[in-house]
């Protein structure tokens, strides 16, 4: 997951607010009923919900029965998504890999008694004593006890439920370091390949970016970001300018020459910076939107601002306050400027080639490829019959109707029970579910930002006709929790 970003982002989007949509559950007697429904169902609830683009996949009886595509792959060009747009699913990345490491241990490389940092050749953790208890069920269960954000194990593994990527790039590591392979020649060796997802990637593949969706944010975020980052540069760079100054000429008074080189010396540093820290996390895209939109803003505000204060000046004020009035304009158009902002949605992010291929969140695919996953993890067929049901099999309880198998979320309810998973990134949404014994499910992906996060989950609800609020508040992760 792109966790740094994230975080901090939903912690933006959440001071703008956001509605909570509860879409109808329609419940309907055929397949062709229900592609009606959606047919109708989804452009109404894109546009109201102001959504870029969105693509589904329906399956019944273990087959694809509809896919299609609605609305834009990038607002600004408005290219119609179709059922081959590929999209990033995100967490969804964490069931993929983990089919993956259970082929593994179906060929004998890897074992579901041995401890995992067993397999290494070099330390991937502090010592713990918690270490040679941590086995592959409960990395993919999220039960590892590994925290989101370091490698550290916070509780006896198998013990407590804490949804958590660090186990998954474990797995990536063991998995590449006992086969030699990377995870994406994995990847496609055991299941692209077998299952013909032709277009489905973990890693960079140029062929595939004009069929791929731009993500989309809602720009409060980047504006917010840039101005929050570029402002400590500034006044700090001020600072230290003042007093070179002070020593060098005995005034405090700054040309308007100084103020031009400490604004380019800040846009420089913050530049340097949103592209060393994303850059670490294959995050230059958002470097890329965060610094362009930042750049405008930044331009627009100076412009107003000087057009101001030039008035100010000409009325003819005495200096104390105009400054006092200065002050104000400024904080008024900053004021202005972001909640000018908070009505600009879809920004697009730009396709950045270039990222290291993760396991736990850098997938790119279609619905009607992840479809044919879904329905091989269902009624699986290239893992052997115990295995299968490993995967299946609750490894940890959150509530009465929710538990985690290995690699897939446990959702029970009247139909029966349901595999699922959802995929988020600040830009992206996604959710797979299905039923293996009704062998029934939907996969939706959405190019729309965190600032509306069930999107998908409201469309797969009308979909199946099934509540799925108990799915909602493990999306949420409501059910985190730790024994320390």
């Amino acid at each position: 997951m792109k966790t740094k970003l994230l975080l901090l982002s939903f912690v933006l989007l959440n001071s703008i607010g956001h509605s909570q949509n509860s879409s109808e559950v329609i419940r309907h007697d055929s397949v062709g009923a229900i592609v009606t429904d959606l047919k109708k169902f989804i452009p109404e609830y894109i546009q109201k919900q102001n959504i870029p683009g969105v693509s589904i996949a329906l399956v019944n009886d273990n087959n694809i029965v509809w896919a299609d595509g609605f609305g834009f792959v990038k607002s600004i060009t408005k290219k119609r998504v179709n059922t081959n747009t590929l999209f990033e699913v995100a967490s969804i990345s964490k069931v993929v890999t983990a089919y993956i490491a259970l082929r593994l241990v179906d060929e004998g490389k890897l074992s579901l008694d041995k401890p995992l940092l067993s397999y290494l050749s070099k330390e991937w953790m502090p010592y713990s004593v918690y270490q040679d208890s941590l086995k592959l069920n409960n990395v993919l269960s999220h039960s590892s006890g590994l925290r989101k954000t370091t490698r550290e194990i916070m509780f006896k593994p198998g013990s407590a439920y804490y949804y958590s990527a660090n186990g998954f790039n474990l797995v990536k590591d063991v998995m590449e370091e006992v086969t030699g392979e990377k995870l994406e020649e994995l990847a496609q060796r055991h299941l692209f390949q077998p299952l013909e997802m032709k277009n489905s990637s973990f890693a960079r593949n140029d062929k595939l970016l004009p069929v791929t969706a731009n993500g989309h944010l809602h720009a409060t975020v980047p504006i917010v970001l840039f101005g929050i980052l570029f402002l400590v540069q500034y006044l700090f760079i001020t600072l230290i300018g003042a007093l070179i100054i002070r020593l060098s000429t005995k005034s405090w008074k700054l040309k308007p020459i100084h103020k031009i080189i400490f604004i380019i010396l800040s846009v420089m540093i913050t530049t340097g910076i949103l592209f060393l820290i994303l850059g670490q996390d294959s995050l230059n895209e958002f470097a890329c939107i965060i610094l362009f939109t930042g750049l405008l803003t930044l331009a627009l505000f100076l412009i107003l601002f000087n057009t101001g204060r030039m008035i100010i000046l000409k009325i003819g004020l005495k200096k104390v306050y105009q400054r006092i009035i200065n002050i104000f304009w400024g904080l008024l158009l900053s004021g202005i400027i972001i909640l000018i902002s908070t009505r600009i949605s879809n920004l697009p992010v730009p396709k950045w080639p270039n990222y290291e291929p993760g396991s736990a969140g850098t997938l790119r695919t279609s619905p009607s490829e992840l479809a044919l996953f879904m329905i091989e993890i269902a009624n699986p067929r290239h893992l052997k019959t115990e295995t299968a049901e490993l995967l299946r099999t609750p490894q940890i309880k959150l509530d009465e109707n929710l538990s985690w198998g290995m690699g897939p979320g446990i959702f029970y309810s009247e139909k029966g029970y349901a595999l699922w998973q959802w995929g988020q990134h600040i830009d992206f949404q996604s959710i797979m579910v299905i039923y293996p014994e009704s062998k029934s499910g939907v996969v939706v992906c959405t190019n729309n930002d965190l600032l509306n996060p069930d999107v998908a989950l409201e469309i797969a609800q009308r979909a199946l006709g099934e509540d799925l609020n108990t799915i909602r508040s493990a999306i949420h992760l409501n059910y985190d929790y730790s024994k320390q």
